[in-house]
């Protein structure tokens, strides 16, 4: 409702325009420039992370325009036409030698790599990205000789450094001996340096890696697929001053002065077999802390000298969850030691490198005094799921990128295990649903959505799937197949599956195959699973009451636009089998039917004199749930009465339910904010963060609308008793301390004078002295809503601190204050400043440009310098960079006006070659059309 909306129908021929734009002119393009590869470069780079070539982001006037390019011959040689590496070529053995000069930012290096030749080859290839080939060797180990090459080349687009012999390779073992050389600035992925400033203001340089998924190519010529396991002798120099040389395995031996002196060769130990994204190497200054584990192995913790005292935690809980897992797993940790480490530049929350966890600052660092409980619990998370991964994905490895949910899905799973056996009291298994389920519940409910066993058909493609469907997803119906399951039928089928495939390969059958065969109910695992990990989407169950009295439940697909229309492209149908679950008031002790995909519906019987009945008893099935006007009231009724006779969870999901059925016409928000009135008597964390997320939304949307003056007023009325009880006061349990930032970001967000004032005296008082303390847990919120009501002065104070501060964490929470700034001459300022790398990271660039595109005062300006500055961010961070497409989406999804839309279709239009990109603005398109659905509903809000 208002002038100021796009019309339904308005939005989708716009969008129909200008996805038949897009086809046409893809064939056009495609048709004149044959040679034009979709990752945007002639030269076949593969997708990275964030890359970074050190240029500034200029300014250009109008969006890049495809012209036709020179024409490429038709691939003819084996080389040319396969991405992959030949199954008939088997990599045994690395010995590996590595020289990172910290002073000229290259390496050196030396690779003799074992290889098994299973049948006759007239050529052999490794991967190698954007480092120089100095020596070419292959070696027949059977006679000891020299295999004369005919030559030896680079096959860019395939990123293959390619051996052909003068003869036919006979079946046996061959050494490729290769010497390179290549850089280490320029990009944060693959071998590269990163230089840190100490509180003393001297700048230091140290080298590491990050390889998942294709970058161990950038360091050394491999193998560099994960299907392909080797053992490894790494030999790694260091300056013999001050430095320390990590890497898998520990340390044989040290040879000073080799390859020359202030130089020293550090030789390790002979590697347990292991894909190449997992090695690991580093040269750096940094200290340690350590223990022992249960097997008398050393668990340490690197960092900075001057960080090394936030590393307790990480050290505690770590090496007692590595004890957990090898308990739960019943399979021994197989490396002699574990290290991990925080790396100043990282492009990754962290990486599960075997025996040398990489880590970004934020996510292994913590001290009471600098840390909120919100970092605390992020630490131990990101320790737990990487731990997690020493099992799932390091002892066993997906067999190719397919099944990435394998390493995700489990480790984001079981991390909420391993937190729970050391933080007992933060009700990890119920927070699962809002971190987890309810957050892939919104992208799982569009159409640009993809199955969890998702086929990856060229190497550009694979950043693609390192999203919530592998991660949260994965995790999501894990969760649910071990509670139909069986706790202990899991565990076993878990453990089975590992000690069968360790050291090796598996696919998604293969473990649906192991639990099978621990079932104790012989559930046919596969049948069901395959149901919810080769088809998108989810359903949701609509419940009624039946004239027998029994009340009935159907299936449909949940799509978050109601005018969707979903294709019938699933051998499924877009059904599922479906673990019915339930309790009432009369009984808690959850009840489990089956819903199968052959079944139009399923009957069930109410128990006499219930009041009331809840499905999905603890969300723990991946579905969601609808009810009848009655049933809805029923369940409103006793939230009013007595909400803590059902779970934090079973709260948190109906709310959760209920918003998402509203924004899809399923539900009247009437009965959304009837259901919510019981907030006045709710004290838990779970309820509070999804009511909190769904109000902000609902904001955000209406902020054009006449409704949202009333929507504003109605948020601070069911907030304010709350803000008066929990106050300011840093105190309470973990989750209550959590639930504190619900209220007051409530509060303040929605202009309730004294939040806003209180957040404003307390930076004040931090701007004026540099000795007050704001508690950590509130001090995201006086720095973000403290600044809205400040001014250059106080503002030239927080960037003053940014610049000297050394804390991640910290520096996280400047950066959100700095941008909320309401002036938009100094959110110009920020936007400047921000590209320069010595002040913002790189790591941390998009999340900058995020946090001022999320204040809608500022959102014009991000847009702005997006459109206009378009062809240098792309050459800066390359099209396949999946940060630059979250970003685009960040600021497009609070788009609500035609203009606006039309300019998203545009950019749409220009980028559609890019994966990233395309559906970040498809999805923000039908994130348009939600908007208009809600300003239809905005009436409630009226008086």
């Amino acid at each position: 409702m208002g002038e100021t909306f796009v019309r339904r129908s308005t939005a989708a021929m716009l969008f129909l325009i200008s996805v038949l734009a897009i086809v046409c002119v893809a064939m056009l393009v495609l048709l004149l420039a044959p040679d034009w590869r979709p990752n945007g470069s002639h030269g076949g780079g593969g997708p990275t992370d964030v890359e970074i070539v050190g240029s500034q982001v200029g300014s250009t006037t109008r969006p890049p325009r495809l012209t036709a390019g020179p024409t490429t011959p038709e691939p003819t040689e084996p080389w040319e036409k396969k991405y992959r590496i030949p199954r008939a070529t088997l990599p045994h053995h690395y010995d590996l030698y590595l020289h990172p000069d910290l002073d000229t930012g290259e390496f050196t290096g030396r690779v003799r790599i074992l290889v098994g030749v299973t049948q006759p080859m007239d050529y052999l290839v490794t991967h190698i990205k954007e480092m120089d080939i100095l020596s070419t060797e292959l070696v027949n180990e059977a006679s000891g000789k020299s295999v004369e090459l005919m030559d030896s080349f680079e096959y860019k687009p395939n990123q293959f450094w390619v051996l052909r012999p003068k003869t036919i390779l006979q079946p046996g073992n061959y050494t490729i001996n290769l010497s390179f050389k290549g850089p280490l600035d320029g990009h944060i992925v693959g071998f590269y340096r990163s230089v840190y400033t100490t509180k003393a203001g001297e700048k230091r340089s140290i080298a590491t890696s990050k390889f998942q998924p294709t970058d161990a190519r950038r360091a050394f010529p491999c193998f560099d697929e994960p299907s392909f396991k080797s053992t490894y002798k790494t030999t790694l120099v260091r300056p013999s001053q001050g430095y320390i040389a990590l890497s898998n395995m520990p340390v044989e031996k040290e040879t000073p002065n080799m390859p020359r002196g202030g130089l020293t060769e550090v030789e390790f130990q002979y590697s347990v077999p292991m894909v190449t994204y997992l090695a690991c190497f580093i040269v750096c200054d940094f200290e340690y802390v350590e223990t022992k584990t249960q097997d008398n192995k050393n668990f340490r913790v690197y960092a900075t000298k001057d960080q090394i005292n936030r590393t307790q935690y990480s050290r505690d809980i770590g090496v007692h969850i590595l004890n957990y897992f090898e308990d739960y797993f019943e399979v021994d940790y197989p490396l002699p030691k574990q290290d991990m480490i925080a790396i100043p530049d990282f492009v990754s929350g962290a990486m599960e490198h075997w025996g040398l966890i990489t880590y970004r600052e934020t996510s292994l660092l913590y001290d009471d005094r600098g840390s909120s409980s919100y970092n605390k619990q992020r630490v131990a998370s990101v320790v737990s799921h990487e731990l997690a991964h020493m099992w799932f994905g390091n002892l066993v490895t997906l067999e190719w990128w397919d099944d990435l949910w394998l390493n995700e899905g489990f480790a984001s799973y079981i991390e909420y295990k391993g937190v729970a056996s050391y933080e007992t009291d933060w009700d990890m298994e119920s927070q699962f649903v809002v971190n987890d389920l309810q957050r892939v519940f919104t992208l799982d409910a569009q159409l640009s959505s993809h199955p969890i066993v998702q086929e990856v058909n060229h190497p550009d493609e694979i950043t693609e799937i390192f999203d919530a469907i592998s991660y949260s997803k994965g995790a999501s119906v894990l969760r649910m197949l071990e509670n139909f399951l069986g706790n202990e039928d899991f565990r076993l089928g878990v453990r089975n599956f590992l000690r069968n495939n360790k050291y090796g390969n598996a696919v998604t059958k293969d473990l649906w195959d192991e639990l099978e065969k621990t079932s104790s109910e012989k559930v046919k695992v596969g049948d069901i699973m395959d149901t919810w990990t080769r088809q998108m989407g989810f359903p949701v169950l609509n419940i009624k009451t039946a004239n027998s009295g029994k009340i009935e439940v159907r299936q449909e697909r949940f799509l978050a636009d109601p005018d969707a229309v979903s294709p019938n492209d699933s051998k499924y149908g877009y059904k599922w089998d479906v673990p019915v679950t339930f309790i009432t008031n009369l009984n808690q002790n959850t009840k489990q039917l089956w819903l199968y995909r052959s079944m139009g519906k399923l009957l069930v019987d109410k128990p006499a004199g219930s009041t009331w009945i809840k499905f999905n008893a603890d969300q723990r099935g991946y579905y969601r749930v609808n009810y009848d006007e009655q049933m809805w009231q029923e369940l409103i009724a006793a939230l009013k009465t007595d909400h803590e006779a059902l779970a934090p969870a079973d709260r948190a999901g109906l709310i959760d339910d209920a918003f998402a059925l509203a924004q899809s016409g399923r539900l009247p928000y009437d009965t959304v904010l009837s259901l919510v009135s019981y907030m006045d008597k709710e004290r838990h964390y779970l309820p509070w963060d999804v009511v909190t997320s769904h109000l902000s939304s609902m904001a955000r949307l209406l902020r054009k609308t006449k409704a949202y003056s009333y929507l504003r007023k109605y948020i601070v009325n069911l907030v304010k008793p709350h803000y008066d009880r929990v106050g300011w006061e840093d105190t309470g349990s973990h989750l209550e301390r959590r639930n504190r930032l619900n209220i007051l970001a409530l509060a303040c967000s929605n202009g309730y004078d004294p939040c806003l004032n209180d957040a404003y005296n307390k930076l004040k008082l931090w701007t004026n002295d540099a000795n007050y303390f704001i508690a950590p847990n509130i001090r995201s919120i006086a720095y973000t809503y403290g600044m809205r009501k400040a001014g250059i002065n106080e503002w030239d104070v927080m960037l003053d601190r940014y610049v000297n501060e050394v804390n991640a964490q910290e520096l996280s929470k400047l950066r959100e204050g700095l941008a909320n700034t309401k002036e938009d001459w100094i959110a110009q300022r920020w936007l400047l400043l921000a590209q320069n790398e010595t002040l913002v990271r790189s790591q941390d660039y998009f999340s900058a440009l995020s946090s001022l595109a999320a204040k809608p005062w500022h959102t014009h300006i991000i847009w702005d310098f997006v459109k206009n500055n378009w062809d240098a961010l792309v050459e800066r961070f390359s099209l396949n960079n999946r940060y630059l497409g979250r970003m685009v989406k960040s600021v497009t999804t609070r788009f609500t006006t035609e203009q606006q839309l039309k300019e998203v279709s545009s950019l749409l239009f220009y980028t559609f070659y890019s994966y990233h990109i395309k559906h970040s603005l498809i999805r923000s398109i039908y994130g348009l059309k939600f908007a208009h659905l809600l300003a239809g509903f905005s009436a409630t809000f009226l008086p």
